[in-house]
């Protein structure tokens, strides 16, 4: 399948539901939100292994990249453009 203008507003709609004030979501909680509207979607149907890919590729979003509090992990915050 093909990323197409239907899929990136339905995760644009998925990131402004989740948006902090700031309009940053966390991509776990979108992805999420994503299988919840869509129980079929899968990154690796549009050619991609990971979600962050995938929205990264549409030019649509910016993607920041977090250390959690405790600095072992990095969490991923994505925002609409």
């Amino acid at each position: 399948d093909k990323v197409n203008i239907k899929l990136i507003r339905t995760i644009r709609t998925t990131i402004n539901d989740l948006a902090d004030d700031e309009g940053w979501a966390y991509l776990g909680d979108v992805g999420n939100l994503l299988l919840k509207k869509r129980p079929n979607f899968d990154a690796r149907n549009y050619g991609f292994e990971k979600l962050t890919k995938l929205i990264d590729s549409t030019g649509k979003f910016e993607i920041e990249k977090r250390e959690n509090q405790k600095g072992r992990f990095k969490l991923m915050y994505v925002k609409n453009k």
